[in-house]
């Protein structure tokens, strides 16, 4: 069962697992677990980018930023053909993102924009 994390929690893996270019191959998870670790990522980045224009206004080094974290994250789903399209019919994905948008909610702003500045100084 996915519990419902904070959003900085959530994001800060999430960001974390970019930087520090984590991979999630063979870590003694079942492909499923690793396919719905996959989904709370791209979630996460999903509800930044929902989130953080409000706080640090639109910008494009930010959008690219998290389409490369979203990229990064669909190129470890099992099935490679993976889209953020098809993801978005998932209805495993559809409950993992309304529980990021619900922590969002719950997150304080200015934590919230710690971690938007934090996708938009990423340097790849």
């Amino acid at each position: 069962m996915i519990k419902t994390i904070a959003l900085r929690g959530i994001l800060g893996l999430g960001l974390a697992a970019l930087l520090s270019q984590a991979v999630i191959a063979d870590d003694g998870f079942t492909q499923d677990e690793a396919n719905t670790i996959v989904k709370e990522d791209i979630a996460s980045a999903q509800v930044m980018a929902e989130v953080c224009p409000a706080l640090i206004g639109k910008n494009a080094k930010f959008d690219t930023n998290i389409t490369t974290l979203t990229q990064s994250y669909l190129a470890d789903y099992s099935d490679k053909s993976m889209t953020l399209a098809k993801l978005q019919a998932d209805s495993e994905y559809k409950s993992v993102l309304e529980e990021a948008r619900q922590a969002a909610k719950e997150t304080d702003k200015s934590e919230q924009k710690s971690v938007c500045d934090d996708v938009l100084n990423y340097e790849a």
